[in-house]
C-alpha cells in the first residue's frame, strides 16, 4: 500500500454499505451501567462491520461533547438504538467517537461523527449483518 494512504484514498479493510438508518443514541457510562444522557436522534450512513458514520445536529448533549467527553478506554461510549432486521422492535449497539466533521451547505444533519463500534455480542454481530443485508449492497 506504500504512500497511497498518505493520498486520501480508502485505506478501510471491510467494505462500507450506503444505507441511511434513522437511529437515536446517547453518551453511557460503562462504569455504572447508566445513560449520562437523554436520547438524540440522527442517522447512520456508510455502515461496515466495524464502524459507520453518523449524521447528527448534536455534537454537545446536557453538556457533554461527543469527541472531548469519550473515554478511549471505553468507558463512555455511545449507545445506539437500530430497528429490527424484521422491522418490530430495536436494539442497541456500543460505540466510541474516532471523529467529526462540521458540513457545510443545506442538510438535515450538520454534523458527521465516525463510529467504531466496541465490545460487540455475537448477537449484536447478528443483528448488525441483518441490518447490512436488508439495506443495501457494498
Amino acid at each position: 500500500m506504500g504512500l497511497r494512504k498518505y493520498f486520501g484514498l480508502d485505506r478501510r479493510s471491510h467494505s462500507r454499505y450506503q444505507v441511511a438508518v434513522e437511529t437515536e443514541f446517547q453518551i453511557w457510562d460503562d462504569v455504572t451501567q447508566n445513560p449520562r444522557t437523554d436520547k438524540v436522534r440522527g442517522r447512520l450512513t456508510d455502515i461496515s462491520p466495524i464502524g459507520a458514520c453518523l449524521q447528527t445536529n448534536h455534537m454537545l448533549i446536557e453538556g457533554y461533547h461527543l469527541l472531548l467527553d469519550n473515554d478511549p478506554s471505553g468507558q463512555t461510549p455511545l449507545v445506539l438504538s437500530l430497528p429490527s432486521s424484521t422491522g418490530e422492535g430495536q436494539w442497541d449497539i456500543k460505540a466510541q467517537v474516532l471523529w467529526y466533521n462540521k458540513v457545510e451547505g443545506e442538510r438535515r444533519y450538520q454534523f458527521d461523527v465516525g463510529l467504531s463500534f466496541v465490545n460487540v455480542s455475537p448477537s449484536e454481530r447478528e443483528n448488525l449483518n441483518a441490518l447490512l443485508r436488508s439495506h443495501s449492497t457494498p
